[in-house]
């Protein structure tokens, strides 16, 4: 029988080496989109596409460019009524300003009623990526996500339910793959003496990145990836310090002050998401509502999941708990200091 001791070993080494994995990762945010929109007039439509140009290149390198116009009318198909649209023609054109790649694609449709059909199936090899589409139709404003999972949509008169559980998933994917952002909240929990006091800084957490989300993705903040991905890095390194080095409690009203803060600055790096999708200022509120929506319900699930594991491990180690909480800190500021420096170094910032 495996003895009590070996048994909160393994448990220690485990947490320990699933912290220490986002180090063979080249980035902590993984997940990476692309955008379009599609206008349907009449049985008259138009799709226009955008990629990252370093997402286009590492997929189409060397391909001519007749290539790549068959490549995109393969795999952008549209059907309206039940019946397919043809494409008329294509063009393909670099944005290099916008460090974008554009396709855009005319069809003709049969006449026919909703519901429009579209397929994607374009995502270069990354299964990270996700496509955000912007559709008009039916006098209506639409949007959906595509991932190597989904691939097809289809728009009706009323598509509000989807719409929201699209960007809800989006805003929980985002969180439970963005290991920075999980490795904070794991910071705060193994600070935490009280659950009282837990709750009161994920609350200032939550509610900061929320209103910094909120305003980034409307345009009344504007900070670079370059600035604000290294503050990050920071803010981690310096919640892990602090609790490596407390001997006490912090005083609470000191860890609520900084944990707004640090939130304000992850908000910021939740809402580059949603400025990548390029939604439009009329078609944003409900995605900026779920994608929020689904970030809290993913760090509810890690502060649930975590902190009875850090009771657990207090309860049953005794006096050995702060050496092995120290550890678990220990590798969060190591990979913290790791993501400052990649993030600081010349051409990191995506």
């Amino acid at each position: 029988m495996t003895s009590c001791p070996y048994l909160r070993l393994k448990i220690v080494a485990g947490l320990t080496a699933w912290l220490l994995f986002p180090i063979f990762s080249a980035q902590a945010h993984v997940l990476q989109l692309s955008d379009s929109e599609l206008d349907l007039a009449g049985n008259r439509a138009t799709w226009i596409m955008r990629v990252h140009i370093g997402n286009f290149d590492a997929f189409f390198k060397g391909a001519d460019d007749s290539a790549v116009r068959d490549f995109f009318a393969n795999r952008a198909k549209i059907m309206l009524g039940g019946s397919p649209c043809q494409l008329r023609q294509a063009e393909i054109a670099r944005q290099p300003e916008a460090d974008l790649f554009a396709w855009k694609g005319e069809y003709d449709c049969p006449k026919g009623e909703a519901p429009l059909e579209v397929d994607y199936n374009m995502f270069f090899g990354d299964f990270n990526h996700r496509h955000v589409v912007k559709v008009k139709a039916f006098d209506r404003a639409f949007t959906e996500t595509f991932s190597p999972e989904r691939t097809h949509a289809q728009f009706t008169a009323d598509r509000t339910s989807r719409t929201f559980l699209d960007f809800l998933h989006l805003g929980l994917e985002h969180i439970l793959i963005g290991f920075d952002h999980i490795l904070f909240v794991l910071g705060l929990v193994l600070g935490a003496r009280r659950i009282k006091s837990l709750l009161w800084l994920v609350t200032a957490f939550t509610l900061a990145h929320s209103i910094s989300l909120a305003m980034a993705t409307l345009g009344i903040v504007a900070l670079p990836p370059a600035l604000v991905e290294p503050l990050i890095a920071a803010s981690i390194l310096c919640v892990a310090a602090q609790d490596f080095l407390a001997k006490d409690e912090p005083k609470l009203k000191l860890m609520l002050l900084l944990t707004f803060g640090f939130g304000l600055i992850h908000g910021l790096g939740f809402s580059y998401v949603l400025q990548e999708a390029n939604l439009t200022r009329g078609n944003l509120l409900l995605p900026l509502f779920s994608f929020n929506l689904g970030v809290e319900i993913g760090q509810l699930c890690i502060v649930m999941l975590a902190y009875p594991v850090t009771r657990m491990l207090a309860s049953s180690l005794g006096g050995r708990y702060l050496p092995v909480k120290r550890i678990l800190l220990a590798a969060i500021a190591l990979l913290a200091v790791y993501w400052l420096v990649e993030r600081l170094l010349p051409g990191s910032a995506a």
